[in-house]
């Protein structure tokens, strides 16, 4: 018996007219709801208060993000114009000193490198839990789009290094609340 095409095209037509109908609502469907079993008293935030024996007070609207494997912990910093991105990390000792350190900074923002008087001159110290840190506000004038709020906060053989990259709109949003993040971190013992 031979493939007959007549028969198949009335096949076909048949299948196509038995599909259609002329119901033309559309159909909602109820499926059930899946626990992912999370406390409505458990905030996610939480987590990232403390890691590796350093602790802070985080800001509320402070969200957590993925960040660079040599961060501690990331941040994304919501302001009226955006997002800044803080990160934190640890180092070992002065990690190549506090003048290589905020002429980095000013590179990555397209400033030129100062002296170490000059970055002590323009720094302010802040007094955190864990101690006293160098606060650093790092704007490039040419640059509405760039600018820096860094720390450096000295812990017990290791160097913090805490910073927010923003506009420069941004950082004077910021300023305050990022100066009270600094503030608040601490050495768990």
């Amino acid at each position: 018996m031979g493939f007959n095409k007549e028969y198949f095209a009335l096949f076909l037509f048949a299948f196509i007219i038995c599909s259609c109908d002329e119901n033309k609502h559309v159909k909602s469907y109820r499926l059930p709801k899946t626990s992912f079993n999370i406390s409505k008293n458990e905030a996610p935030k939480d987590i990232q208060k403390s890691i590796n024996g350093i602790s802070w007070d985080l800001p509320q609207n402070w969200v957590p993000s993925d960040g660079h494997s040599m961060r501690l912990a990331s941040f994304d910093v919501p302001f009226s114009r955006g997002i800044g991105d803080l990160s934190i990390v640890s180092l070992g000792s002065e990690s190549g000193g506090l003048t290589a350190n905020v002429n980095r900074w000013r590179k990555q923002i397209d400033l030129g490198p100062i002296s170490e008087s000059e970055i002590k001159t323009e720094s302010i110290v802040g007094q955190s839990k864990s101690g006293s840190f160098r606060l650093f506000r790092l704007v490039n004038d040419s640059s509405q789009d760039k600018a820096i709020l860094a720390a450096v906060l000295p812990m017990q053989g290791t160097t913090l290094f805490i910073k927010l990259t923003a506009s420069q709109q941004g950082i004077i949003e910021l300023e305050t609340i990022f100066t009270q993040f600094c503030s608040s971190i601490d050495k768990v013992q």
